[in-house]
Protein backbone atom coordinates (compact mmCIF):
# COMPACT_ATOMS: atom_id res chain seq x y z
CA UNK A 1 0.00 0.00 0.00
CA UNK A 2 2.69 2.46 1.09
CA UNK A 3 4.50 1.59 -1.94
CA UNK A 4 1.91 2.26 -4.54
CA UNK A 5 1.00 5.38 -2.62
CA UNK A 6 4.63 6.72 -3.85
CA UNK A 7 4.77 5.89 -7.03
CA UNK A 8 1.42 7.01 -7.39
CA UNK A 9 3.00 10.63 -5.65
CA UNK A 10 6.22 10.36 -8.13
CA UNK A 11 4.96 9.57 -11.27
CA UNK A 12 2.67 11.99 -12.49
CA UNK A 13 6.05 14.23 -12.00
CA UNK A 14 8.09 12.13 -14.24
CA UNK A 15 7.84 13.09 -17.90
CA UNK A 16 11.01 10.46 -19.20
CA UNK A 17 14.00 8.80 -18.03
CA UNK A 18 16.60 7.07 -19.26
CA UNK A 19 19.93 5.61 -18.56
CA UNK A 20 23.09 6.06 -21.72
CA UNK A 21 23.84 2.61 -23.13
CA UNK A 22 27.25 3.89 -24.40
CA UNK A 23 30.16 5.44 -22.63
CA UNK A 24 32.27 4.68 -19.90
CA UNK A 25 31.39 3.48 -16.60
CA UNK A 26 32.01 6.02 -14.19
CA UNK A 27 33.40 6.72 -10.72
CA UNK A 28 30.28 6.92 -8.31
CA UNK A 29 32.49 8.60 -5.50
CA UNK A 30 33.80 11.24 -7.50
CA UNK A 31 30.04 12.32 -8.56
CA UNK A 32 28.81 13.77 -5.89
CA UNK A 33 31.56 16.53 -5.42
CA UNK A 34 31.25 17.08 -9.48
CA UNK A 35 27.71 17.62 -8.54
CA UNK A 36 27.74 20.19 -5.65
CA UNK A 37 30.19 22.04 -8.40
CA UNK A 38 28.35 21.68 -11.52
CA UNK A 39 24.89 23.05 -9.49
CA UNK A 40 26.83 26.02 -8.01
CA UNK A 41 27.93 27.07 -11.62
CA UNK A 42 24.30 25.95 -13.21
CA UNK A 43 21.79 27.33 -10.31
CA UNK A 44 19.60 30.37 -11.20
CA UNK A 45 17.19 32.05 -13.64
CA UNK A 46 16.00 30.32 -16.64
CA UNK A 47 13.72 31.42 -19.32
CA UNK A 48 11.50 28.56 -20.92
CA UNK A 49 13.47 26.07 -23.34
CA UNK A 50 17.06 28.01 -21.46
CA UNK A 51 19.96 25.17 -21.26
CA UNK A 52 23.15 25.51 -19.27
CA UNK A 53 26.05 23.16 -19.58
CA UNK A 54 28.77 22.37 -17.48
CA UNK A 55 31.63 20.57 -17.93
CA UNK A 56 34.44 19.35 -15.45
CA UNK A 57 37.42 17.09 -15.85
CA UNK A 58 38.19 14.35 -13.01
CA UNK A 59 41.55 13.31 -11.85
CA UNK A 60 40.86 9.77 -13.35
CA UNK A 61 40.43 11.45 -17.10
CA UNK A 62 37.15 11.23 -17.27
CA UNK A 63 34.76 14.14 -18.05
CA UNK A 64 31.73 14.63 -16.64
CA UNK A 65 29.17 16.63 -18.46
CA UNK A 66 25.81 18.19 -16.59
CA UNK A 67 22.81 19.81 -18.37
CA UNK A 68 20.05 21.55 -17.30
CA UNK A 69 17.01 23.00 -19.35
CA UNK A 70 14.34 24.53 -18.47
CA UNK A 71 11.16 22.26 -20.07
CA UNK A 72 8.12 23.87 -18.41
CA UNK A 73 5.09 24.37 -21.26
CA UNK A 74 2.38 26.13 -22.14
CA UNK A 75 2.57 30.14 -22.19
CA UNK A 76 4.76 30.40 -18.78
CA UNK A 77 7.35 32.75 -20.08
CA UNK A 78 8.72 34.00 -16.98
CA UNK A 79 11.99 33.48 -15.52
CA UNK A 80 12.18 30.52 -13.35
CA UNK A 81 14.72 29.97 -10.77
CA UNK A 82 16.55 26.82 -9.95
CA UNK A 83 18.14 26.59 -6.34
CA UNK A 84 21.56 24.70 -6.03
CA UNK A 85 19.71 21.62 -3.62
CA UNK A 86 17.13 21.56 -6.65
CA UNK A 87 19.63 21.30 -8.80
CA UNK A 88 21.21 18.45 -7.02
CA UNK A 89 18.64 16.12 -6.21
CA UNK A 90 18.11 16.12 -9.89
CA UNK A 91 21.71 15.23 -10.99
CA UNK A 92 22.03 13.15 -7.99
CA UNK A 93 19.34 10.60 -9.01
CA UNK A 94 21.43 10.06 -12.68
CA UNK A 95 24.40 9.95 -10.58
CA UNK A 96 23.35 6.96 -8.73
CA UNK A 97 20.29 5.48 -11.04
CA UNK A 98 22.94 4.97 -13.96
CA UNK A 99 26.20 3.68 -14.29
CA UNK A 100 26.98 5.52 -17.58
CA UNK A 101 24.97 8.50 -16.48
CA UNK A 102 21.40 9.09 -18.28
CA UNK A 103 18.95 11.99 -18.70
CA UNK A 104 15.75 12.29 -16.74
CA UNK A 105 12.35 15.10 -17.50
CA UNK A 106 10.43 16.61 -14.87
CA UNK A 107 7.92 19.09 -15.01
CA UNK A 108 10.05 21.77 -15.14
CA UNK A 109 13.42 20.93 -15.58
CA UNK A 110 15.27 17.97 -18.00
CA UNK A 111 19.04 17.04 -16.22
Amino acid sequence: MKLTALLLAILPTLIAAECFTGGELWDRSLGPPAVNRACRALAGDYRRGQSKLKKLGQQNGQCYVFELTRIASGSDANLRRITEDECKNGMNKELFGCDRGGKSSYTNWSY
